[in-house]
């Protein structure tokens, strides 16, 4: 490709052999044509790197790039450093586009200033009803802010916390150097999120469910991690770490510490207190110390009353 796409999709690839001749396809098919896919295969052992090369082979607008495994962060930002396309989305090798995604996405940006876009999802297959989390979550309104609030992260039907459903202007990505945390193995995502949108300026939320989403697979990451809710936490204190520090170097804890915490309190205590978690309380004390640590207890009593009974669970009471 020797032109610049309008859109750019970057595509981790790891041992999909199964869903990725489908997903690829619903992408080559967009209503909008000028586009680029970028696949990195992350070290697959199975077949998708043939597979990869198959479809790239039949047509020039899919990029194929190879790594030794190193994670979906790193692959991530391994298409994110190629990427020459006006707008950046993400998908997932086992997910699907609705046709007209890219279109609908290209129109919004074209319409008013737009620094990232939030759009609906649907869920496949319908094997068994997913937990309300994912209706809430992943069911938008649409809207748009002018500049960033705390509602557009932690507000009901916010952005959080899946990246393939949002579109970045490059330059936007380019311009606060964002990318993706290599050494955070599950929930980069949000990491990336609470990092990028509070630089942004304009934001839109558009209800059209243009993301087609696989909640169930074997041998996914989501799968294998919940498997260990202990190792899941211990995971998720490393999204927090980070997060802590992006927020402490940015002073936006001044900013939006209250919203922060409460959103941090519910991503961590309820799992703490889980029936299958053997080390919730050390668990517990890991996350009142980092709080301590970077002076965030003193937002804790803004937080809403309907959170404050998780506050209560933490190892703070001589610490306020």
């Amino acid at each position: 490709m020797d032109y610049s796409a309008k859109i750019s999709i970057v595509v981790p690839v790891y041992n999909v052999e199964k869903y990725l001749p489908e997903c690829l396809s619903s992408l080559l098919n967009q209503t909008l044509l000028d586009i680029e896919i970028i696949c990195v295969n992350d070290g697959s052992i199975d077949n998708s790197l043939e597979i990869l090369n198959t479809f790239a082979n039949t047509d020039n607008r899919i990029v194929v790039l190879s790594q030794e495994n190193k994670g979906l962060p790193a692959a991530r930002n391994a298409g994110l450093q190629i990427a020459r396309g006006d707008i950046v989305m993400f998908c997932d090798s086992d997910d699907l586009l609705a046709p007209n995604a890219c279109e609908r996405i290209w129109r919004e940006f074209l319409e008013a200033p737009t620094d990232i876009c939030v759009f609906g999802t649907a869920m496949f297959p319908q094997l068994s009803d997913p937990t309300p989390w994912y209706y809430s979550v992943l069911n938008i309104s649409t809207k748009r802010f002018d500049h960033f609030t705390p509602d557009v992260l932690f507000g009901g039907h916010g952005a959080l916390p899946f990246v393939w459903r949002q579109a970045y202007k490059r330059e936007f990505l380019q311009e606060y150097n964002l990318s993706f945390a290599e050494d955070v193995k599950f929930g980069e995502d949000s990491v990336f999120q609470l990092e990028a949108f509070p630089h942004g300026r304009n934001f839109s939320f558009i209800a059209d469910k243009l993301y087609k989403y696989r909640w169930v697979r074997p041998g996914s990451l989501m799968a294998d991690v919940n498997k260990n809710k202990d190792e899941k936490i211990a995971k998720h204190m490393i999204m927090l770490k980070h997060v802590f520090a992006c927020y402490k170097k940015n002073n936006w804890f001044e900013d939006f510490g209250p919203e922060l915490m409460e959103w941090c309190l519910r991503f961590v205590v309820p799992d703490c207190l889980g029936k299958s978690v053997r080390r919730g309380k050390d668990h517990l004390r890991e996350f009142a110390d980092l709080i301590v640590a970077y002076d965030a207890q003193k937002y804790l009593p803004k937080v809403n009353k309907s959170a404050q009974y998780l506050v209560d669970k933490l190892p703070l009471e001589k610490r306020f």
